[in-house]
């Protein structure tokens, strides 16, 4: 019996040498074989795996293979593209080496259980041929999942305590081959990884993603509709650490690598993993961008669009609902180009900046309107400049800052600059016409309702002030244009601006006004204007209720009249009967040498006054399209004047007997506050809004100084 027993224990111990020296022959063989038993047979014989060579050492439970090849047989991949069976992508991964430290091998073989310390693949490359139409389908959840299960066999556990991926490589291309995405030079380093077959495999991410450091060097994303392409480089993602950074985002034309759309060290911090994953909600905390250049295309659409029809409502594919602390893009460059005419100047916004300092919320259906009014935003610019339609003019907006949380919109200034000199302005038009020069500084609108802006396109201001200073030019030596100015007063200008308009209140700060005419038999020029204009103007107004409910825009007004006389305005134009150009003005100025009139009456009037006094001019006047009447009272003292001609070398000189007569003829003094004059005087039609105005008070000192005769 006892030598029975050895037998058997001897036997036992040869079968176990024997065993043991068999499978160190034959061990990476049966590894290999049961590899590739297991690829096929979980991926219905449509994957193979090979490699060149492997390390295995089972007793430390290390193994590495070399140039691990995964991919689709040929001959079957044709059958089933024939039995219209084949699947919407297929995989071919190509690995340099594959390591596995600690690795539960007889696990692995029996169990189809995957245990490791580390895993790390070494410049592996994954394609992914999508076997739908030329322009790649959508890659989904589902498609994650499918891509996990091939590669690895569908093994019913797999757990990790590191899995590393370096330089790797990933394409998406079409059915030709043809790259549609790729992500160049992978870097992952994956922590605590555990699945097993009683996980949800819709949220696979979510047992991974908490812990994963991920780089790429470069990623591609496929062609847009508009034939433009995005490029992203440096992408770091550190989930445990909770950000999100790209180097830059680049946007450009097929076939041309200048960028039209660059932004750079774009960072999300404070991300949530879960909420993304789970509920499909991006929440994050800060996101800056160091700015760039982003170009924008627009395009008109046949006929006039609706207001519901212009409004820009967002899709949430990706994402149910986003929430975001804050945004902070610094100085970008913003380029506006008109995709129909590309020949034609693009509009150019330098330096813009903008920051969201309140949570900012988007759910699905959300318009762009929505989305801003709900936040809290400061926008900021250098300004810019254009030309206006008729070439006359170059317009610029100087550096603005609009701050919808305060209500508040600051410009720097607004200029509208002729293009032409005054001589080449009157040879343009043939004739009379005025010619602007226009500066507005420091512009603040407070109270702005900013929502009505972007959503109504309406502008509605509690408070504005402005300091404007007005040049106009007029050359009356060349023939009238014969064309009536007929619904151009101040009101009706208002009243056919392009958007509703409401201003509570306008503060007029320290502004000037400057008239001046070239004139037909001096041909010299005369220079009216006014100084230290300060002045409020309420209700300005084009909306049909608000005039409902208040119809009478007004104008109260103090100036120096040619730097010199003290002179107080109140203007009062009603909002109901603006087509009829229906106003009353009324104004006094006291106390100014008469002689500081010689600016005006030399050049215009060939006249000049010696001396005297005027005491007080006082003026009221009521208006239509067509006429004013107004009572004017001028008050003077002392007043001599010559009467001028051109000489020969264009001069002006005393005309001495006409002189005398003028003197005579016209009334030296007038102090009585009784003889003020009723004027009726009939518009000329062709000329403006002021000349009409002027006109009238100068046909009331007129006809005072000529007393009856």
């Amino acid at each position: 019996m006892k030598k029975i027993i050895k037998i058997v224990i001897v036997i036992i111990i040869a079968g176990a040498i024997g065993g043991y020296m068999y499978l160190q022959f034959n061990k990476k063989k049966i590894v290999k074989d049961s590899i590739e038993n297991a690829i096929t047979k979980k991926t219905d014989s449509l994957y193979y795996v090979h490699y060149d060579s492997s390390k295995i050492d089972e007793i430390n439970g290390n193994a590495t293979f070399y140039n691990l090849v995964l991919q689709s047989d040929s001959a079957q991949k044709e059958l089933l593209n024939s039995t219209d069976s084949l699947p919407n992508a297929l995989y071919n991964v190509r690995v340099l080496q594959v390591s596995v430290t600690g690795v539960d091998i007889p696990g692995l073989l029996q169990k189809q259980n995957l245990a490791a310390t580390k895993i790390e693949l070494i410049k592996p490359v994954i394609q992914i041929i999508n076997t739908g139409a030329d322009n790649p389908r959508p890659f989904t959840m589902q498609d994650t999942v499918e891509l996990y299960k091939k590669i690895l066999g569908k093994f019913k556990s797999i757990r990790a305590n590191t899995i590393q991926v370096t330089n790797g490589t990933l394409l998406i291309t079409n059915k030709t081959g043809k790259a549609q995405t790729s992500f160049e030079n992978i870097n992952i380093t994956l922590n605590n990884f555990l699945v097993d077959d009683t996980k949800n495999y819709e949220n696979i991410a979510s047992y991974f993603i908490k812990d994963v450091r991920a780089t790429v060097e470069n990623i591609q994303l496929p062609a847009s509709k508009t034939d433009t392409r995005i490029n992203l480089e440096k992408v770091d993602y550190n989930a445990a650490k909770k950000y999100l950074q790209i180097s830059a985002i680049k946007q450009y034309k097929i076939n041309n690598m200048n960028s039209i759309t660059e932004l750079k060290n774009i960072r999300i911090n404070e991300l949530n993993t879960d909420a993304f994953i789970l509920q499909q909600q991006l929440k994050a905390g800060q996101i800056t961008c160091d700015g760039g250049v982003i170009t924008i295309y627009t395009s008109k659409k046949k006929g006039k669009a609706k207001a519901e029809e212009q409004t820009l409502e967002l899709s949430t594919d990706m994402i149910d609902q986003a929430q975001i602390a804050g945004i902070d893009l610094k100085s970008t460059k913003v380029i506006i180009a008109d995709k129909a005419n590309p020949a034609k100047d693009p509009f150019v916004l330098n330096n813009v900046n903008f920051k969201v300092t309140k949570m900012l919320k988007v759910t699905e259906g959300n318009t762009l309107s929505n989305i801003i009014n709900n936040a809290e935003w400061e926008l900021s610019a250098d300004g810019f400049s254009l030309n206006t339609k008729s070439k006359l003019y170059k317009m610029r907006v100087g550096d603005f800052v609009i701050n919808n949380a305060a209500s508040l919109v600051k410009i720097k200034n607004f200029l509208l600059t002729p293009l032409l000199t005054e001589q080449q302005f009157g040879q343009h038009n043939h004739f009379q016409k005025d010619q602007y020069n226009l500066v507005v500084n420091d512009i603040v609108l407070s109270g702005v309702n900013i929502s009505k802006l972007i959503s109504n396109k309406e502008l509605d201001v509690e408070n504005a002030s402005l300091q404007p200073i007005i040049k106009i030019f007029n050359d009356r030596t060349l023939p009238p244009s014969g064309k009536s100015k007929v619904g151009n007063y101040p009101q009706q200008q208002i009243m056919k601006l392009p958007l509703p308009v409401y201003i509570h209140t306008v503060k007029i700060n320290n502004a000037s006004v400057s008239y001046r005419e070239r004139a037909v038999k001096s041909k010299l020029i005369g220079n009216v204007f006014f100084t230290t204009i300060n002045g409020t103007i309420t209700n300005v107004t084009n909306i049909p209720e608000r005039i409902k409910t208040n119809d009478l825009l007004k104008l109260n007004a103090t100036a120096k009249f040619l730097g010199a006389g003290n002179l107080t305005t109140e203007w009062q134009f009603p909002l109901k009967t603006a087509s009829n150009g229906t106003f009353k003005i009324s104004g006094r100025m006291q106390e100014l040498d008469a002689p500081t009139l010689n600016s005006i009456l030399n050049p215009l009037a060939m006249a000049s006054i010696k001396e005297g006094k005027i005491d007080e001019v006082a003026f009221s006047m009521d208006g239509t399209n067509y006429k004013a009447i107004a009572n004017i009272l001028f008050l003077y003292h002392d007043l001599k004047l010559d009467v001028l001609k051109k000489d020969e070398e264009a001069d002006l000189k005393k005309r001495g007997l006409v002189s005398l007569l003028a003197n005579a003829i016209i009334k030296n003094d007038n102090t009585n506050k009784a003889n003020s004059k009723q004027i009726n005087n009939d518009r000329d039609t062709t000329r403006s809004f002021f000349n009409l105005v002027w006109k009238t008070i100068y046909a009331g000192a007129k006809n005072t100084a000529l007393g009856k005769k």
